[in-house]
Parts: C-alpha cells; sequence; structure tokens
C-alpha cells in the first residue's frame, strides 16, 4: 500500500517542515519515524512522500499559508478553496490514483468534503 503522510508527521531519515521554511531549516532530520509510521512500515506500506500542510497545521484557508502555496482543489470547480491543514493530504488521495491512502490530522473532515476523497477516523481506544 502507497501512502503519503501530511508533514507535521515525524518520518526517519527526513526532515519534519510543518509548513514552515524556518522550522525545516533550524531542525535535523529525525532520528525515528512517528509511532503510526512505524506502524504502517510494519505493515508493509511503502511511504511514498509528505504532503503539504499550513504552517504548524493551524490555518483553515489558502490566505493563511505563508512559506508554500496552498495545494490546488483538484476537483477543478474553481470555487471551494480546500480549507484545513489536511489539505496537502486530500489533494494527494484525490488527484493521484497512484496513492492508496494518505495520513493527515484533525483538520481533514473539510479537505476530504470539498475534493470529494474518502475519510476514514482511526481512534485511539483505551483499554
Amino acid at each position: 500500500m502507497r501512502i503519503a503522510i501530511k508533514d507535521n508527521i515525524d518520518l526517519k531519515g527526513v526532515r519534519t517542515s510543518v509548513g514552515s521554511r524556518a522550522y525545516q531549516a533550524l531542525y535535523a532530520e529525525k532520528a525515528r519515524s512517528a509511532a503510526c509510521v512505524t506502524k504502517l512500515l510494519e505493515a508493509g506500506a511503502v511511504i511514498v512522500g509528505k504532503t503539504k500542510t499550513v504552517q504548524f497545521a493551524s490555518g483553515e484557508n489558502a490566505r493563511d499559508w505563508i512559506d508554500y502555496s496552498a495545494p490546488f482543489n483538484p476537483r477543478g470547480d474553481g470555487y471551494q478553496e480546500l480549507g484545513g491543514s489536511s489539505t496537502g493530504s486530500a489533494t494527494a488521495a484525490s488527484a493521484y490514483d497512484w496513492i492508496d491512502a494518505t495520513l493527515g490530522t484533525d483538520s481533514r473532515r473539510t479537505p476530504s468534503f470539498r475534493t470529494s476523497t474518502k475519510l476514514t477516523c482511526p481512534q485511539h481506544l483505551e483499554a
């Protein structure tokens, strides 16, 4: 399974930018992957890359993007901006048929709706 991950999730050997060029320049490559990425890799997933996010995953609109341009809306209707910090994940899932899944964070509902992509929301359950 080919998976792209949002750029606020750590991947061993890759710099995490959280949408900020300054953050990416300041912090070194990660020594280990986030737990969710490690579990995906152990299950046989292939991480194909990282997806864009608004700076520090804190914005909802295209006008909130500072260091990088907001991803386009692959629906191509020209009317809806994607909204949410998981816009890059929703865009990748919608635009590239060779990506099987993407990993985003909390804002995934709005971008998924606006790009017409399927959303699955796994939850942590405490025993």
